[in-house]
């Protein structure tokens, strides 16, 4: 299939280097077409995913992440930061490959040089994705001891139950973890998600307010604009906001940004969407079936081993997230 010369969705471009194990001469022609074409720029992001999903779900093919790697030039810097977190994955996911092959580790370790805060941004936001799991395990036991006392807040037995959390839930908001996600995991089945794999990881267009009546469509661009959601967030939350209206207004607050730690003037901590979409990708959709954020000692590994070169001081921020 020559994809490029023949009209094709992004959504098809994704499943496209979803899908195939190998690449003929014209796939590659094509890939670097896609990521450096800036007029389609959903096209060019749409196949960086697709190799990253490829990579990681799949055996080892480091053909398939030189191609990753060679199609940094003359990108989008969304672009660039897109093959930055999958290079960053996949070493996760593929340590004890990548660590073996010195020619392909040195042209990692070029990639991640070339823009050093925007890596060091990257493995910040997957060193706190790894955390999500233990906050998910958190707030499942809470919830089953408080849910029980939730009509006789009062009682001696509630507070006490939150005391004893407290310097858990503390740990926990200092990290800065995703809390979007428990609003919006149980969001995500619907047909939109379950039979498109590449809605998972589709940048936001604004097209998808147009179905919505216009109360619902202000409401929601004033909830997106108040609050830093990633983008499937977003179709999530046009898809389900007339069923869940009154419970996503009381959550998406002004005053849950600021118990979450976020700063309502924009200033917020360092979030990345694209990061948060996988997350989501990997473990809410049924087309997944590798867990690469749950390994948080293989990226400690990367940097004891210098085979991820930062800083000393961004090395003690990284490792701060991965206790």
């Amino acid at each position: 299939m020559y994809l490029h010369h023949h009209y094709v969705s992004s959504e098809e471009i994704f499943e496209y280097y979803r899908n195939h194990a190998t690449f003929s001469q014209e796939d590659v022609a094509d890939f670097y077409v896609y990521v450096q074409d800036i007029t389609k720029p959903t096209d060019g992001l749409m196949a960086i995913a697709g190799l990253t999903i490829n990579l990681l779900e799949n055996d080892w093919n480091p053909d398939n992440l030189m191609l990753l790697l060679t199609s940094c030039d003359g990108i989008s810097p969304e672009c660039f930061e897109r093959v930055i977190v999958g290079v960053t994955l996949v070493m996760i996911q593929h340590d004890q490959f990548v660590r073996r092959d010195k020619a392909l580790l040195g042209e990692i370790q070029e990639v991640l040089t070339y823009a050093p805060e925007l890596s060091f941004t990257a493995l910040c936001n997957i060193a706190r994705t790894t955390q999500m799991k233990r906050m998910e395990q958190f707030n499942a036991q809470l919830t089953k001891e408080l849910l029980p006392l939730m009509n006789n807040r009062e009682s001696n037995e509630f507070y006490d139950i939150i005391r004893s959390r407290q310097s858990e839930m503390e740990h926990i908001a200092k990290m800065h973890l995703d809390q979007n996600f428990l609003i919006f995991r149980d969001f995500y089945n619907t047909p939109f998600f379950r039979e498109n794999a590449s809605h998972w990881l589709l940048p936001w267009n604004e097209k998808a307010l147009l179905n919505m009546d216009e109360e619902d469509r202000s409401e929601v661009e004033n909830l997106m604009n108040l609050w830093p959601l990633c983008d499937s967030d977003k179709y999530a939350l046009c898809q389900m906001y007339r069923s869940f209206k009154h419970m996503i207004k009381s959550q998406l607050s002004v005053d849950s940004l600021q118990e979450v730690g976020i700063d309502i003037q924009g200033k917020s901590i360092i979030t990345n969407g694209y990061i948060q979409q996988l997350y989501r990708y990997f473990r809410l959709s049924s087309f997944s079936h590798t867990k690469p954020f749950e390994a948080a000692y293989k990226l400690r590994d990367l940097l004891v081993y210098r085979l991820v070169v930062v800083g000393s001081r961004a090395q003690q921020s990284i490792n701060q997230l991965l206790v």
